[in-house]
C-alpha cells in the first residue's frame, strides 16, 4: 500500500470514528433488505423511484404531529424516515407525498417549472411564489397577488410546499393521477383509500422486490392522519406480507382499513 492510500484509509477511519452518523447513514436501501430469494425491482437512475430508496431513516422512536409535540400512535411502524410533516389545519396525510416530490423536483433543478395541483382545481406554481405572489382566498378560489419581493431560496420554497400541503389532498391526487393495474405497480406509486375526502388515507410504495416465482412484495410508507413523519408501516405477517414487506393485497388493506383502496400513479413536475 503506497503512502497516499495509507493516508486515505486513515482519513476514512478518523471520519468513521469522529462522525459515526456520516459513516453509518441509514437509508431504505442499506437498512431494509428483501426477504431471502427476493431481489429489488430495477428503477431508472436519478428517477423519483430511485430517490425513494435513498430516503434516510431516523433514530426517532415516536411519531409526532406537525406541531412537533403531539405524540401519535406508532404501533404499526417498521422505521421512521426524516421526512417531516407540516403543521396544517386541513390535514389528510398527504404531507409525505408533497415533501417527497417537492424535494426531488428541487434536487433536479427544475425550479422554474415546479407546480402542484390543489383540491379546488387550481395549480400552484413555484415560479409565482418565488416572484413574490401570495394567495388570497376569494370564494372557493385563490387570487395570487404581489405582496413580497422575489426570493428563490430553499427556505422560501419550503413555505410554498407548506401551502401546497395545506390545499392539496386526496381530491387533487385522485384527479391528477391515473388508476393502474396490480401487475404494473412499482416504486413511487400510490394507494389511496376512497373514504370521505377529509378522511382519505394515502400510502406510497417506497420499494419493491420480486421473488423466484414472480411474486412481489412492497415497502409501504404513509404519514397517517393527522400527518406525522413519513414512516414505513409494519405488515401483520404472515397474512399481509413477509418481514417488513407487504403483499399488494396486504398494503391495500392496511391503507383502506375496510374501505376501497385504488392503485394510482401520479407524476408531478
Amino acid at each position: 500500500m503506497n503512502h497516499l492510500c495509507r493516508l486515505f484509509v486513515l482519513a476514512a477511519a478518523v471520519i468513521a470514528f469522529c462522525f459515526p452518523a456520516l459513516a453509518q447513514k441509514k437509508t431504505i436501501e442499506t437498512t431494509l433488505q428483501p426477504p431471502s430469494g427476493f431481489n429489488r425491482l430495477p428503477v431508472k437512475p436519478e428517477s423519483f423511484a430511485a430517490s425513494l430508496r435513498h430516503l434516510e431513516l431516523s433514530n426517532q422512536k415516536e411519531l409526532l404531529a406537525g406541531d412537533g409535540k403531539t405524540v401519535l400512535c406508532d404501533e404499526d411502524k417498521v422505521a421512521v424516515t426524516t421526512i417531516l410533516p407540516y403543521d396544517n389545519t386541513n390535514d389528510v396525510g398527504v404531507d409525505g407525498v408533497v415533501r417527497l416530490w417537492g424535494d426531488y423536483l428541487w434536487s433536479r433543478k427544475s425550479s422554474s417549472g415546479i407546480s402542484f395541483p390543489l383540491d379546488n382545481g387550481q395549480v400552484a406554481l413555484w415560479k409565482d411564489w418565488r416572484d413574490g405572489l401570495r394567495p388570497r382566498k376569494k370564494g372557493g378560489r385563490f387570487i395570487f397577488t404581489q405582496i413580497s419581493t422575489p426570493d428563490g431560496s430553499n427556505a422560501n420554497y419550503q413555505k410554498f410546499l407548506a401551502f401546497v400541503a395545506e390545499e392539496m389532498g386526496a381530491i387533487a391526487i385522485r384527479r391528477e393521477s391515473t388508476i393502474i393495474f396490480e401487475d404494473s405497480v412499482t416504486v413511487g406509486d400510490l394507494i389511496v383509500a376512497l373514504r370521505k375526502d377529509t378522511e382519505s388515507r394515502v400510502g406510497i410504495i417506497l420499494d419493491a422486490c420480486k421473488g423466484p416465482l414472480g411474486e412481489r412484495l412492497f415497502l409501504l410508507g404513509t404519514c397517517g392522519t393527522p400527518s406525522t413523519n413519513l414512516y414505513i408501516m409494519k405488515p401483520y405477517a404472515p397474512v399481509q406480507g413477509t418481514n417488513e414487506w407487504f403483499s399488494l393485497e396486504g398494503a391495500k388493506w392496511a391503507i383502506g382499513e375496510g374501505s376501497r383502496a385504488d392503485l394510482r400513479r401520479v407524476t408531478l413536475k
